[in-house]
């Protein structure tokens, strides 16, 4: 049985650092340990040291701690491209499973499968989600791309410059189908920066300047030089979704819905476990078959891991009090050192307590 929600679990705000607002904490749980004002972000009137940003940054790292020691997650990660072998049952096996075949994710708790792609012997062919083609033919006469998603709209244009919240066209067909899926994605142009010169993430909104495209759209850039575009919204919704083109030398197909999911259909699966099964369409019987991207993280966050998260950050600060000076050490009650020491061993028991273990089984 998949655990799903605890009366103690907090309800926390949509993640957002610089404000601090993380997946399992937030700067106002934190003030409230400490015993301290609230922390005040530094373009405000009587900013605080540390600032809001500063706290929220702090809490970006005692995240990332707690998923790498104990090898778990409690917010949403992508998993991008994930290849996987394709074994075929044997016709006994397959009479008595009902499924020709399956493949396990390397994270459990999966949330969505964003692209189950195949392997025909020319090209990868996706079966799951709604889906788009966009090619570029000539990257120099592209003007803008818009996507759309109910009533909302992204228009994605085209620049010869660095720009977070365009695509850069100036370097080859190939580095702007990178530039365009990471605007779609909203993530550091990586492969793109040292031509192009940027520096920070892509960021774009919708015309309401309220959503991020990222939320809706996911975009991959193919071995063929052109970007599979896949709508984010649930089943069969990603095929209302829009996309058109402006300026010569680029298309893009409309969003068809290629989701047949069901256990009776194509494909179906078993989220917490990372088990997805193969009924009736199936890959070639090769090796890296099968390409996965999805989302994964478990849907709740326990009371434990939001005290240790908030515990981990409070001990920064507490180490770093010399530079603050928030807290202060007051000699009638509990001074600085024992309240550091106190809190690190309630992060080591909880953390120890969720680490999970991984065993490998050699049959030799």
């Amino acid at each position: 049985m998949v655990k799903v929600i605890v009366q103690s679990d907090p309800t926390l705000n949509v993640v957002n650092y610089p404000a601090g607002k993380g997946a399992y904490t937030n700067a106002v749980k934190i003030a409230a340990l400490l015993g301290i004002a609230d922390f005040v972000s530094i373009d405000a009137t009587g900013a605080t040291s540390p600032t809001l940003e500063e706290v929220g940054d702090l809490i970006r790292r005692a995240e990332d701690f707690i998923d790498e020691f104990t090898n778990e997650s409690w917010r949403e990660n992508l998993a991008e491209n994930e290849f996987h072998d394709f074994d075929f049952y044997d016709k006994y096996v397959y009479f008595y499973e009902d499924y020709a075949g399956k493949v396990r994710t390397e994270h459990e708790n999966v949330r969505k499968i964003i692209r189950i792609a195949f392997w025909d012997g020319s090209t990868y062919r996706d079966v799951a989600s709604a889906v788009s083609v966009i090619e570029i033919t000539d990257h120099t006469n592209i003007t803008s791309i818009t996507l759309n998603a109910g009533s909302l709209h992204w228009d994605l244009f085209a620049s010869t410059n660095a720009h977070d919240d365009k695509f850069n066209k100036a370097f080859g067909k190939r580095t702007t189908a990178h530039e365009l899926a990471y605007l779609i994605n909203e993530q550091p142009p990586t492969l793109t920066a040292s031509f192009t010169g940027a520096s920070a993430n892509k960021s774009l909104k919708d015309s309401s300047a309220t959503h991020n495209i990222s939320d809706f759209f996911y975009a991959n850039v193919e071995e063929d030089e052109t970007i599979t575009v896949v709508s984010l919204l649930p089943g069969s919704d990603g095929s209302s979704c829009t996309v058109s083109t402006s300026g010569s030398g680029i298309t893009a197909s409309s969003f068809t819905d290629k989701e047949q999911y069901d256990r009776n259909e194509t494909w179906w699966d078993i989220r917490d476990s990372g088990d997805i099964f193969f009924r009736s369409d199936y890959p070639l019987h090769r090796k890296h078959s099968v390409k996965l991207t999805y989302t994964y993280g478990n849907h709740r966050v326990p009371a434990i891991i939001e005290e240790a998260a908030t515990k981990l950050v409070a001990c920064e600060l507490l180490a770093s009090d010399d530079s603050y000076v928030l807290v202060g050490d007051d000699s009638t009650g509990i001074d600085v050192k024992s309240k550091y020491d106190s809190y690190k061993q309630d992060i080591d028991r909880i953390l120890r307590m969720k680490k999970r273990i991984n065993y490998y089984l050699d049959n030799d």
